[in-house]
């Protein structure tokens, strides 16, 4: 298809994209994910934008693949913080795939925590659009409890108007557990609760994207439910591969980092990839790191860093340069093209965060053949990649401080020495390595593929693969 420098249609092709879409006779699912910046190329770390978004585009790739027809809706009205444009209208994918985005009063970016006013809104906005096509939804799925908010508003202004199921993706009574006491007031984390609480009676369904939520909705919220759906992986694009000495990766890390291109293939490369955010720990990685290299010199840290989300940026390079680490840190922005390849020649993967609804992350690493080491409170390295018998390392049975497991090694969260003797240990030992990586690929494909997990999310929603 034919499109401008910022990737949008050009009037001719989304005119027949549009017509396509409305004249289609497939079952139409709106999917609400309201916050952050959602783009069809999601760009990690900008604020409130990562995994939850890349979620909503995979499964809507397999919502389209299973016969279905696509609206995202996402809060605009405001100027993308990369390109400038304003967010607005509808931008169609393909005839079956389109962006929709919500506009209200205000004409700038709000962060997730100050979204509640914005709501009613936002829903009269979607409302209107929907009204004015005459093409309601046959399901609507929401995202986070921002997105279930809208669909609620949206039900109540309409008399109901479609089966709604929720996603949240994290909780804040799970959030409440893993935050310091002194951020609950910024991240208004009781009113929070109380939100979710209330969606929870005016849903049809919710569907729990790990144990750790499952378990939350239950005991927390006193909310039962046995609809599960992860994160998932496409196997077309994460796989084991070979990356031949002369592949264009070396290239990219090579003007990114300033080495060689023959010092980057010696490398034992250690990647972490996610938001710029402080729950992921990335600091914790970095003085991890500084210890890893006294023991494997070669050793290289890939750790993805948005530039713009200052302070934090600044404070995670003023700490590698504190640590005599920077040399060996490449600090990356958007790596959204070359994350396959970035996982294949990585050695280990590395996530000490402590606020993950899943861990898509560790997920795509895994099914790349690259075992981990994870913090425990990485839902997919604790529930799946350490599997039913794990050793401990250090600690015991009550409080483990490191288990090494199927596929990944957990570490207490935090846990600077942990995560450098875990780290150490797996860089060090080539057979160890490997033999944790296949495991690692075997637990993920095919079981946690999109097709297969949105599938059956499908029939849990009284809804079965369908076509024109």
């Amino acid at each position: 298809m034919m499109s401008d420098s910022n990737g949008r249609r050009d009037p001719t092709e989304t005119e027949r994209c549009r017509e396509s879409f409305l004249n289609s006779k497939r079952p139409h699912i709106l999917q609400i994910t309201n916050h952050g910046v959602h783009d069809w190329q999601v760009i990690p770390g900008l604020p409130d934008t990562g995994g939850q978004n890349v979620f909503v585009n995979q499964m809507t790739e397999a919502l389209a693949d299973l016969g279905y027809k696509v609206t995202i809706a996402n809060r605009g009205g405001f100027p993308h913080p990369k390109t400038g444009e304003i967010r607005r209208g509808v931008d169609y994918l393909d005839e079956h795939r389109r962006l929709l985005y919500l506009e209200d009063s205000v004409p700038e970016f709000v962060l997730k925590e100050e979204m509640k006013n914005r709501i009613p809104e936002l829903a009269d906005f979607l409302l209107r659009f929907l009204v004015g096509e005459d093409d309601s939804p046959d399901l609507i799925v929401s995202h986070y409890w921002d997105g279930a908010a809208i669909a609620v508003a949206l039900n109540r202004k309409n008399n109901n108007m479609r089966e709604h199921f929720w996603v949240p993706h994290s909780l804040g009574a799970v959030k409440k557990r893993n935050m310091d006491p002194s951020t609950w007031e910024d991240l208004r984390i009781d009113e929070r609760i109380e939100e979710e609480k209330r969606l929870l009676e005016e849903v049809n369904g919710v569907a729990a994207t790990s144990k750790v939520i499952r378990d939350s909705l239950y005991n927390d919220y006193g909310c039962a439910t046995d609809i599960f759906l992860p994160p998932c992986v496409n196997p077309k694009r994460f796989y084991p591969r070979e990356v031949a000495p002369d592949d264009d990766i070396w290239d990219f890390l090579s003007n990114e980092s300033g080495l060689s291109k023959d010092d980057l293939r010696k490398a034992e490369i250690i990647t972490e990839v996610s938001r710029t955010d402080k729950t992921k720990r990335k600091d914790v990685l970095i003085e991890a790191f500084a210890s890893v290299l006294k023991e494997v010199p070669e050793a290289l840290l890939l750790l993805t860093v948005d530039k713009d989300a200052e302070p934090l940026a600044g404070e995670l390079s003023a700490l590698a340069e504190e640590k005599g680490v920077a040399r060996r840190i490449v600090m990356l922005g958007s790596v959204w093209e070359s994350l396959p390849k970035l996982y294949a020649v990585t050695h280990v993967y590395c996530t000490p965060s402590v606020m993950e609804g899943f861990g898509m992350a560790i997920q795509e690493a895994a099914a790349t053949g690259v075992p981990a080491v994870a913090s425990d409170l990485v839902p997919f390295a604790v529930e799946y990649l350490l599997g039913e018998e794990p050793r401990i390392l250090e600690g015991d049975e009550e409080n483990p401080a490191i288990r090494e497991g199927d596929g990944a090694i957990v570490v207490a969260a935090d846990a600077i020495d942990g995560f450098a003797r875990a780290l150490i240990r797996l860089l060090g030992n080539d057979e160890l390595r490997g033999e944790m990586g296949d495991r690692a690929y075997r637990i993920t494909v095919p079981y946690f593929t999109w097709r297969n997990m949105t599938d059956k999310f499908l029939e849990a929603a009284g809804l079965t693969s369908s076509g024109e």
